[in-house]
């Protein structure tokens, strides 16, 4: 398990150099702001149902078939986003913080995220080259990865997914004591203020 993780791990920040520009076409300030406003009505879309799926589930019951169509629907309009923000950052690249400001920035790993495998891997380098440049939030890339890892029954790297439990836990982390020098590579804070501000109590003594 622990080899499969730093193996993913090294795929996805060693093709950091290949993947980086996956465009050529460098935008204008008039088209940043119309993909400003476009990712707006993308973030729209992608946050609308999620946003009442408590109520539904609620209303239709977890087990019904209206309810499964629900999701059904859902990610049917996920598709439909995700092929409309792959088409963006492939033209345009990872857009910034600074070009079309932190809501639509946001909306390019909120749509990633929901994403397939196959784009997850695909963007993720490029998220982080623009997490290194302070143009994108750390903790959007280390929940994309660690969300990754977790779906492939391996350890988490940054310790973001946890268990809803009472008191809540963490899902296997690679190699704990390490994991605040990866935090920090990032910009996140410690894992014992993460820790602290969900509830759980960390004791893994870190390696400097």
């Amino acid at each position: 398990m622990k080899i499969l993780s730093i193996i993913f791990w090294v795929l996805i920040t060693t093709s950091l150099f290949s993947q980086t520009r996956t465009h050529d076409t460098t935008p204008t300030k008039y088209q940043l702001d119309s993909l400003k406003t476009e990712l707006g009505t993308l973030f729209m879309k992608d946050q609308t149902f999620r946003r009442i799926f408590k109520e539904a589930e609620k209303k239709l019951g977890k087990e019904s078939e209206a309810y499964a169509y629900f999701w059904e629907v859902v990610e049917a309009q996920d598709k439909i986003i995700e092929k409309d923000v792959s088409n963006i950052i492939d033209k345009y690249g990872w857009l910034g913080i600074s070009q079309i400001g932190r809501l639509a920035n946001t909306t390019l790993w909120v749509v990633i995220q929901h994403g397939s495998v196959t784009t997850k891997e695909k963007y993720a380098p490029l998220l982080k080259a623009s997490v290194l440049k302070g143009e994108s939030q750390g903790i959007h890339y280390a929940r994309l990865i660690d969300r990754m890892l977790i779906n492939s029954n391996q350890p988490q790297l940054y310790g973001t997914q946890y268990t809803y439990d009472n008191p809540p836990v963490f899902f296997d982390i690679e190699e704990p004591e390490l994991i605040n020098q990866r935090r920090q590579e990032l910009g996140l804070n410690s894992i014992q203020e993460y820790a602290q501000s969900i509830n759980i109590v960390w004791t893994v003594k870190q390696k400097q």
